[in-house]
């Protein structure tokens, strides 16, 4: 049940939620009652209530009317903490989007099991996942930074890909392409998306049973004669006890850990005890890459594994077939433990020479859950299972797969019944076992045989799919990645044969109902998979067995080269999206943040991954521009970039980059873009001190390096409007403002590199959650204090993103000049186009602050807030000391938007904040929902508002009923004093993404 919020009512417009435990101040709402019941409904309160729970907040955890559920702060929230008193940063505090999945997607965990997303919710903060480093092109875990639930805020899609992968995802979430992070949005029928296609099985909870008891290892000590004397029997069950691996139990953390190299020491190890000191010895024989994918387990156990050796042996065979001598070179590691070898004797790994000794799977293997049983069985096949391969003369068929085995003279049964036993693991996933052989392998000089037993598994492409993409290998990266590579070539093939089979039966009717040949039926049915001799066979000769697939078809080499190109060995491969369809979803997505660098996760066989407004004046009236107002937002539409992935004409090495995130709007005025009086009309006069490019990471350059002077998507804009209404003349003629006059709007941020920015410093957040002590009721909270070095980097990471989003918008201002100029035929001074004023939306800012009456320095969050510092307040620029600051607050495309000022009031109260704009009530999704059937753009039209957009999708969701009545929220913040009413702006044009 969602908790219940305790809320009481100050006055009409302000509303506390009283301090209660772990809260270390009140929340204060500003609302009346009709807008309470609003902001109730998706629990914002309860945002604003965990807020309160931040180290060194002061005051209050403010809420704007505006407000509504966003990560971790509402959208609208407001707060300040304290340096001197342990305060903090938060990035969730500042600005962040989310894109998500649904909640039956499958998160693929790197011990080979699945979980639905959903279930992450209470568990994401102690598991681990899968995440590929495209770097190295390996698959590696990665610890899960934050978990984000919500309802969709944008359209939702079902993705299908031709071998039959399937996805449902927000259009906002990005996938790897062959171009990088792509979102849903941008991709369309026949790209190509990356696919992992191990998909393993499901998790199930294991049991609480003991496997390994204390005194089953007294026995199998006493038993072995590793005790004879008494000694050493308590040195190794405390080694045990104290790794907390006695007693073991079905759902003991090392176990799976154990399952792994219990597999391959029954394949490529071996268990001994060396004769003079008695010590056990456990040795791993492998390729020293998967040799480092051991050590790592065997360190998750708590013991340590040896570097990896390599020497140079020679060999001697004599087979039943020839003599053999050859020399090679073997790698190795080991474990030199006792307590770890009698560990592993007890699960039921045998101890000695594997070939002259009975042994068979241990019974209690037989009772562990299905993920557990692959564990144990991809660890014995990373070292005895064949490797995936096709027939030489045959390159689309594939060799049975084979388990092999030797055994000397007198034990060959007991290797026939270890045989049957994987065999009947294996049916457990689908698996089928053809038979099980014998042959001679060599006699030795006392004339004793070894036999070389075989379990060949089963060609069928069914079985050969669930064995590589249930089951699959461990510690053998080389098999992983072919029989990655084989599931794919498999699914394709049979998509072929069932193809030929259509086309057979189609050929068949064509011939009977139109009586035309081979030849006409060949250019009719137009299938690349076959060909005239195929069409001839199948309406002349008639097909008694099912068509099968040519190498002129499929070629197992060609494939792999092409589906694995610019992957490596990395076991991705690359699908092609056959389906992309929007689906009617009502009900909660998902997402993760992960720590590592490379930002990705594999959910159902898929890899996938700061704003404020500026005002400008015109010399303009209506009359001005009636007549070419669809001319000028033609002109605008084509010269500024807008939309998902928008690109920019203006591409800038990462060195020039470094600089405008140092120099921020300040750059732009240097390359010619605007003039010094732009800088005074904006907010810190476009450049925030402490930025520090080195504090953005290289992913973030690399989304910022060509989107600079773009608009974006989603509800960032450029807006012509009318001044309808002046409020305030005295402040408005200082402003440069009066009635019926032309102005433009400007509304867009940091592009995706404060995206990034924002997204790498959680990863550190989270750390730093944990390493001071900070206790906290909702972890998309994560913070560190101010004073401390991950907080010190990421404000410098922030201020440097801050100063990004002032220099894209003097770009694109600029470009607006021009095309004024280009399309109304006028000069600068006629067209007096100047800057009012440019304030953030997300930002956090040290800024001084009166607090019982002495003058203090705090950090200031603002999400989705605005400043709105009043008259003679020392930031302001010397042009509005008099009046005090413009606030700018915009609506929604089809509604007003609002000139304000600051008062003294937001000063004492709100920390000189107020609202940014009018609020969503309805999501993204829900709003495209409402929007079906209505000509929207008409109906805007018909009002006098001309829109162009990148799609109607965009019109949709951002259509007026989808946000909040923007007359209302301006009216609570002027009835509370936060900001007073100077103008209003009606809308003629807007462009969006």
């Amino acid at each position: 049940m969602p908790e219940e919020i305790n809320i009481k009512k100050i006055d009409n417009y302000r509303w506390e939620i009283p301090k209660s435990e772990g809260m270390r101040v009140p929340g204060l709402l500003y609302a009346d009652e009709k807008m309470l019941k609003t902001v109730q409904k998706d629990r914002t309160p309860l945002q604003v209530k965990n807020v309160a729970y931040l180290p060194g907040i002061i005051k209050y955890s403010l809420a704007m009317p505006d407000m509504h559920w966003g990560y971790g702060f509402c959208i609208g929230g407001v707060a300040a903490t304290d340096p001197d008193e342990g305060g903090v940063i938060s990035p969730g505090g500042i600005g962040y989007d989310i894109n998500c999945l649904s909640g039956k997607s499958l998160i693929l965990h790197p011990l080979g099991y699945t979980l639905r997303i959903e279930e992450f919710e209470k568990l994401w903060f102690e598991e681990r996942i899968d995440c590929f480093n495209f770097k190295s092109e390996n698959l590696t875990s990665t610890a899960i930074i934050n978990f984000l639930k919500r309802t969709p805020q944008n359209r939702v899609y079902k993705v299908t890909t031709k071998t039959g992968q399937n996805i449902i995802a927000t259009e906002d979430h990005p996938f790897y392409t062959r171009d990088g992070m792509i979102p849903l949005k941008k991709l369309r029928t026949g790209n190509e998306v990356a696919i992992y296609p191990f998909e393993g099985v499901p998790y199930k909870k294991p049991g609480y049973e003991v496997i390994v008891s204390e005194k089953q290892i007294k026995e199998l000590l006493l038993k072995t004669g590793k005790d004879s004397r008494g000694q050493g029997l308590e040195q190794i069950i405390s080694h045990l006890k104290k790794r907390k691996l006695l007693p073991l139990r079905y759902d003991s953390p090392q176990l799976p850990y154990l399952l792994k190299i219990m597999g391959y020491v029954f394949g490529d190890g071996n268990i001994h005890f060396v004769k003079k000191r008695g010590k056990g010895v456990t040795s791993f024989y492998g390729k020293p890459e998967d040799l480092e994918e051991i050590k790592k387990d065997v360190s998750s156990i708590g013991y340590n594994c040896s570097r990896v050796y390599f020497r140079k042996r020679d060999h001697k065979i004599n087979t039943s077939y020839a003599k053999y001598e050859f020399t090679n070179e073997e790698t190795h590691c080991k474990v030199v433990s006792s307590s770890f070898a009698i560990l592993l004797i007890s699960l039921g790994v045998p101890l000695g020479r594997k070939t002259t000794q009975d042994y068979s799977l241990p019974n209690w293997l037989f009772k562990a859950p299905l993920w557990q049983k692959r564990l144990f069985l991809a660890g014995f096949f990373g070292a005895e299972l064949s490797t995936p391969k096709t027939m030489l003369n045959h390159d689309y068929n594939f060799y049975c797969p084979i388990i092999s085995m030797n055994k000397k003279e007198g034990f060959v049964e007991s290797g026939k019944i270890f045989l049957e036993q994987a065999s009947s693991l294996l049916a457990e996933f689908g698996v089928k076992t053809q038979k099980i052989s014998q042959r001679t392998e060599y006699v030795n000089k006392e004339g004793k045989i070894s036999y070389r037993l075989r379990s060949t598994l089963s060609g069928q492409a069914e079985s050969m799919i669930n064995l590589y993409s249930k089951v699959g290998f461990e510690y053998n990266k080389k098999r992983r990645f072919l029989a990655n590579v084989a599931v794919q070539f498999l699914k394709l093939k049979q998509l072929i044969v069932k193809n030929r089979k259509e086309v057979a039966i189609e050929a068949l009717e064509l011939k009977k109902e139109m009586g035309i040949g081979a030849k006409a039926i060949h250019k009719q049915i137009n299938s690349p998979y076959v060909n005239l001799r195929f069409i001839e066979r199948s309406i002349y000769e008639g097909r008694k067995t099912e068509p099968r697939v040519s190498f002129d078809c499929l070629s197992f080499e060609e494939f792999l080269k092409k589906h694995t190109e610019g992957l490596g060995y990395s076991g991705m491969l690359w699908d092609e999206i056959i389906s992309k369809r929007l689906v009617n979803f009502n009900d909660y997505v998902y997402d993760f943040t992960v720590e590592h660098p490379h930002h990705n996760f594999i959910t159902n066989n898929f890899v996938v991954s700061n704003c404020g407004v500026r005002l400008m004046r015109t010399n303009l009236t209506l009359p001005d521009v009636k007549d070419k107002l669809r001319h000028l937002l033609a002109a605008l539409f084509n010269n500024i970039p807008c939309g998902v992935g928008s690109t920019s004409s203006l591409k800038l090495s990462f060195h020039e980059l470094r600089r405008v995130l140092k120099e921020g709007a300040k750059w732009a005025i240097k390359q010619g873009y605007g003039s010094k009086d732009d800088l005074e009309r904006t907010e810190d006069y476009g450049r925030m001190e402490g930025a520090d490019p080195e504090k953005v990471s290289q992913q973030a350059l690399k989304r910022g390096n060509n989107q600079l002077g773009t608009l974006g998507s989603g509800n960032h804009f450029l807006e012509i409007d009318l001044v309808e209404e002046i409020y305030l003349p005295e402040v408005a003629e200082v402003f440069g403002i009066a009635r019926n006059q032309i102005v433009v709007t400007i509304h867009c941020g940091s592009r995706g590199l404060g995206y990034q920015v924002c997204d790498d410093y959680l990863a550190r957040m989270r750390h730093a959650v944990d390493k001071y002590h900070i206790s906290l009721p909702d972890r998309q909270l994560s913070c560190a204090p101010l004073t401390s070095p991950e907080g010190k980097d990421y404000f410098a990471g922030m201020a440097a993103a801050a100063n990004y989003a002032w220099t894209n918008r003097q770009i694109i201002m600029h470009w607006t000049r021009e095309v004024f100029q280009r399309v109304l035929n006028l000069s600068p001074r006629d067209l007096g186009m100047d800057l009012i004023y440019d304030v953030c939306h997300n930002i956090g800012k040290f800024e001084d602050h009166l607090i019982d009456g002495k003058k203090r320095r705090i950090f200031v969050h603002r999400k989705g807030a605005t400043r709105a510092f009043p008259a003679h307040h020392p930031l302001l620029p010397s042009v509005y000391q008099s009046v005090g600051q413009p606030v700018l607050v915009p609506g929604d495309m089809g509604t007003n938007s609002y000139v304000m000022v600051g008062t003294p009031q937001a000063m004492e109260e709100s920390w000189g904040s107020t609202c940014h704009g009018a609020g969503r009530v309805m999501s993204r999704s829900k709003a495209k929902k409402a929007a079906r059937g209505r000509a929207l753009e008409k109906e805007l039209e018909d009002k006098g508002i001309l829109v162009m957009a990148k799609g109607r999708g965009t019109i949709a969701e951002e259509m007026p009923e989808s946000y909040k009545d923007v007359d209302h929220v301006v009216e609570i913040v002027e009835k509370a004093n936060l900001s007073r009413k100077v103008a209003k702006l009606r809308p003629l044009g807007v462009i969006k993404g």
